[in-house]
């Protein structure tokens, strides 16, 4: 399997469950906490994925835009961050305007941030990497589930 097959897989994933959140906003806060978590465990370990995925990409800083590859990065600290914050917020204080607000900033940097990558880093990543690179990468990938 292409290891851009997987997280791309991912990211439709996460989109989805996206969506869902901001169905849950507004109703049942037993039910919007545990999607919530489930969010919060799928982003983290699809992160970690990434992340197997960028050292192997970016070895030898082969891609040339070293701003993206930094962007990237601080987009993961960022959501992962957000969603902690969010968590917390929410057991506390449950949704409140400062809640929604801190959950569109986390929505407006995730869903480019994924957009990005499948429109453009795979891409790159596909004309870069050797089959064989591809190969492991895929092996990796599928062994961090």
């Amino acid at each position: 399997m292409n290891p851009h097959d997987l997280l791309t897989s991912d990211h439709q994933r996460l989109r989805d469950q996206a969506g869902k959140l901001k169905e849950f906003i507004g109703q049942n806060p037993q039910t919007l906490t545990e999607a919530l978590t489930e969010f919060q465990k799928n982003v983290q370990k699809h992160f970690k994925r990434e992340d197997v995925y960028y050292r192997v990409l970016d070895d030898g800083k082969r891609i040339e835009d070293r701003g993206l590859i930094h962007q990237l990065r601080n987009d993961h600290a960022a959501v992962v961050f957000t969603l902690e914050s969010l968590a917390i917020r929410l057991r506390k204080n449950g949704v409140n305007a400062d809640w929604r607000i801190r959950f569109d900033n986390l929505m407006n940097v995730l869903i480019p941030h994924l957009d990005k990558e499948d429109g453009f880093l795979f891409p790159l990543g596909q004309k870069m990497l050797s089959p064989q690179e591809l190969a492991s990468l895929a092996d990796q990938i599928q062994n961090l589930e």
